[in-house]
């Protein structure tokens, strides 16, 4: 046990002796971790974390090298090991969005413990204390959805929501910023599925089919599951209305079948141009970010708009 203790503390001091010279010498890596490597949502955002490293070495003359450590969740990654990893490549900074679990808890609390600055985009962890946080308004997304699904409803027409079996505290955001704007009376039910495709098209279904009286008159789906494999959807195109949240480039050929009216989605790409940026003023400038919490606004792609965002995407996949 003490040998370990002693290579574990030997460990350290090298890391810490390496970070501090790279700090003289205008040197920094910052490690970049989502949540699941085939989201592509979490391209988007490295794509602005590169922009922002490019940017920022040319305005300050420094090296910024990006470590990306977003798991493969189907080949067995995870964001424990990630950090591991990212611990052991002596990363001075960390833009993660965190799974709630009690391992990348312990996990971050251990690399803020030993010098590393963090920053979560997208979700946090309670009881977590990072540099910053880059939140997307979850609650405007919601009202944005229930806004959009009110114009294209008959009157008094009823929705149906699609949510997760056992809900994130964002999507809690979300419902209630739809409820806020539909009101009970516009509410025809509440549907959970597991968070994949099938799962979500089976639920789908089956509230079809029981909807003998026809009440239902259009779908709110609360993240993009059912968008996540070729049309499967229990209606013809353009039958009823549907509003998703929080989407991928797989809905553009939901929108462009007719199938999908709306979209209300988040701004990835600047979450990692935030993220870099903010650890980059506080690693080189000691520069600690005015507000805690930076809040970043959602907004609506439908037919007006959705060549620009298909071709954000181009470039984010380039």
């Amino acid at each position: 046990m003490i040998r370990c203790f002693l290579i574990l503390s030997l460990h350290l001091c090298v890391t810490i002796l390496c970070a501090q010279n790279r700090e003289l010498l205008g040197e920094y890596r910052i490690g970049i971790v989502g949540q699941d490597k085939k989201d592509l949502i979490y391209q988007a955002t490295n794509e602005g974390a590169q922009a922002a490293a490019l940017e920022l070495g040319q305005k300050y003359s420094i090296d910024i090298e990006l470590i990306v450590f977003t798991p493969e969740k189907s080949q067995g990654g995870s964001q424990t090991d990630a950090l591991a990893q990212l611990f052991i490549e002596n990363a001075d900074g960390l833009l993660i969005s965190p799974q709630d679990t009690e391992a990348v808890h312990a996990s971050v609390d251990f690399a803020t413990a030993h010098g590393q600055e963090v920053i979560f985009f997208e979700s946090e962890i309670k009881g977590c204390k990072p540099l910053a946080l880059v939140l997307a308004d979850e609650l405007e997304a919601g009202r944005m959805a229930g806004r959009e699904i009110l114009e294209r409803l008959p009157t008094k027409g009823r929705v149906a929501i699609l949510t997760k079996e056992k809900p994130s505290v964002e999507l809690e955001q979300r419902m209630e910023g739809l409820r806020e704007v539909l009101g009970f009376r516009r509410i025809e039910t509440i549907v959970t599925c597991s968070a994949d495709y099938q799962s979500s098209i089976e639920a789908i279904r089956t509230t079809e089919r029981i909807d003998r009286n026809d009440l239902i008159k259009g779908w709110v789906f609360l993240e993009d599951w059912p968008l996540l494999g070729m049309p499967a959807l229990p209606w013809d195109a353009g039958e009823i209305p549907v509003v998703a949240i929080q989407s991928s480039p797989s809905a553009f050929m939901y929108v462009d079948q007719g199938y999908l009216d709306a979209l209300v989605v988040h701004p990835y790409y600047e979450w990692g141009y935030k993220g870099v940026e903010t650890l980059v003023e506080k690693l080189h400038l000691n520069r600690t970010p005015e507000g805690h919490i930076v809040h970043t606004d959602p907004r609506v792609v439908d037919w007006r708009n959705v060549e620009d965002y298909r071709e954000s995407w181009k470039k984010w996949l380039k």
